[in-house]
């Protein structure tokens, strides 16, 4: 049995740590599997949501990884401690001011605020502020969120949560174990969130105990995905009206809502840990992704937003301009349908690994930030294999040699899907459709607006590959795969991708968080992927966010990943 100990000193997740699937496009949090459909393009996670799927700084927390208690103080809390920049005095911080935070409302919002029915994952972004989910991410661990600790016992079946003592919502109501329980069995009939489609039973015996009992013994998994919308919980009394009328336990509650213009959020003032928090509010204001973003950034009209990789060199240049940059699990990839159409073959599935120039992907589309990703986790993951290593490094020869032996000597035609009205997708498809055309493979390059992503691509089966994104799921290093090759996987069945050989493998992953057992699992589980083609990792993005320096303070960090926010510590200059 792994114990966490409740929290109590000041300590702060490792952040930079990644999503996902939640799972943008699909989570993991597609741990769901996840939609993040829009401009901001497709991505998958599997939890965080999956996801995902999962990141936010928080203080007064320990962090824990299954099986181990931890307490990390990481360099922001070292600079509160010893009053350094990161330490606001009172007569620095406008405790009224409101960050306006740029965000694509268009493309990365999908009039839900509800955790049961929305449909983009990047709508995390703004509801992480208003809910508290029952775990905090991290990349490298997870904290106490609505619970504050909590045992895994019964061969990784069962997980025990106890619940933060004087916990309440925003309308006043104590957070009790009946809420939690509503939640997540509520939320479970989103078809995105197959993180909890292991539930088999809540047990609530007592007003802050709950027993989440689990088909299968996946409790890392499951923690996982309980810090992402997967474990977003809301009052039990409450749950129809959450789509417009949003309730949690979060630092901020909304204010106002513009379909297309904004969403404002106030400070809760019941919210348990307040004092992280010194902004008065957050008015999510609409900015397309991109150039008009970042004019808006430095004409003053928003104080932060997140950072296209085309718009970096623009902004690193302006004196008024914050930028912070975090590596990041989430990366940019190519999935293959593969029960029909040229991924059918393994052979073929197998060359095209070899027909992609990571490194010049990540030169010419990410300035370098990134890294090439040649596994599915970074160089500094516990899951890299160093024998596997870059094994599969750009070779068009080889890619031709490949596609021959598979019986298409004059190479292979294909038709390659990219949401429509992202300029670094646009940009990653045009390099990548000259590489792929030196190793004999002809790509055919079509664009589906975001909101039409899941019915096109997932379901009407349009197209034989999609450029996508698996959003960072942290420490729970199989999560994406769950969603991606079991069959409980809403992408592994659009796409034909349910692989037996590795289902043991992420089943057993799934029982813990930490790195001693998942890190060896996963080096076999990419050995496989690669090997057999079933997906073809390409970058490693990095997180970026950009601020006004004369209008925000505070210890600006980016988020884990895409399609989050990390507003912890930071505040309006007075």
């Amino acid at each position: 049995m792994a114990i966490f100990p409740p929290q109590g000193m000041l300590s702060i997740p490792a952040t930079r740590d990644a999503l996902a699937g939640a799972s943008a496009m699909w989570d993991g949090p597609r741990k769901g599997t996840q939609m993040r459909s829009e401009a901001q393009g497709s991505c998958s996670t599997n939890r965080p949501d999956e996801r995902s799927k999962r990141r936010p700084r928080r203080r007064s927390h320990n962090v824990v990884v299954l099986g181990v208690a931890a307490t990390l103080v990481t360099p922001l809390t070292q600079v509160l401690l010893a009053g350094g920049p990161a330490a606001a005095s009172s007569s620095n911080v406008d405790p009224s001011g409101v960050l306006k935070y740029g965000f694509d409302l268009n493309n990365e919002f999908n009039n839900d605020f509800a955790p049961a029915t929305e449909l983009n994952d990047c709508s995390f972004t703004v509801t992480s502020n208003i809910y508290q989910s029952l775990t905090i991410p991290g990349n490298t661990a997870i904290a106490g969120g609505v619970a504050q600790s909590w045992t895994i016992s019964n061969n990784s079946s069962t997980v025990t949560f106890h619940l933060r003592p004087g916990l309440e919502f925003s309308n006043g109501q104590p957070v009790t174990s009946a809420d939690v329980a509503a939640s997540l069995n509520h939320t479970k009939t989103s078809p995105l969130r197959s993180s909890l489609f292991a539930i088999s039973s809540i047990e609530t015996p007592d007003p802050s105990t709950v027993v989440v009992n689990l088909s299968k013994p996946q409790a890392g998994d499951f923690l996982w995905a309980s810090t992402y919308i997967d474990g977003q919980i809301y009052p039990a009394d409450a749950i129809s009206s959450q789509s417009r009328q949003p309730v949690g336990a979060g630092p901020y509650v909304l204010k106002s809502y513009q379909q297309g213009s904004s969403i404002v959020l106030a400070k809760n003032p019941k919210y348990w840990d307040s004092k992280a928090y010194p902004l008065g509010g957050i008015d999510f204001t609409q900015v397309t992704q991109g150039p008009e973003a970042a004019t808006a950034l430095t004409s003053g009209a928003v104080d932060m937003i997140e950072v296209e990789p085309e718009n970096y060199p623009q902004l690193k240049g302006d004196p008024s301009v914050g930028i912070s940059v975090g590596k990041s699990y989430d990366y940019m990839d190519i999935e293959l349908r593969q029960n029909t159409g040229p991924f059918a073959n393994e052979q073929v599935r197998a060359a095209l690994e070899y027909a992609v120039n990571r490194a010049a992907l990540n030169k010419v589309v990410f300035d370098g930030l990134g890294e090439p990703a040649y596994q599915a986790v970074p160089s500094w993951s516990p899951g890299y294999s160093k024998s596997l290593g870059n094994s599969d490094s750009y070779n068009p020869s080889k890619a031709k040699a490949m596609l021959k032996a598979a019986g298409y000597p004059k190479g292979v035609s294909f038709s390659l899907i990219i949401p429509s009205g992202d300029a670094t997708y646009a940009r990653a498809a045009a390099l990548l459709q000259q590489q792929l055309a030196a190793s004999g493979f002809s790509a055919n390059i079509q664009q589906i607006p975001g909101s039409d992503f899941e019915t096109d691509v997932y379901v009407k089966k349009q197209g034989d590959a999609v450029l996508s994104e698996e959003l960072s799921n942290g420490p729970d290093l199989t999560n994406s795969f769950e969603a991606l090759f079991e069959s409980s996987g809403f992408p592994a069945n659009a796409f034909g991708s349910v692989n037996q050989q590795l289902t043991p493998l992420i089943v057993q992953a799934n029982g813990s968080l930490s790195p001693s057992l998942q890190g060896p699992l996963m080096q076999q589980i990419d050995k496989t992927v690669i090997q057999q083609g079933l997906l073809v990792p390409l970058v490693f993005m990095p997180s970026i966010v950009a601020y006004n320096k004369n209008r925000v303070g505070g210890h600006v960090v980016a988020p884990i990943g895409q399609c989050r926010s990390d507003l912890a510590g930071i505040y309006i200059k007075k």
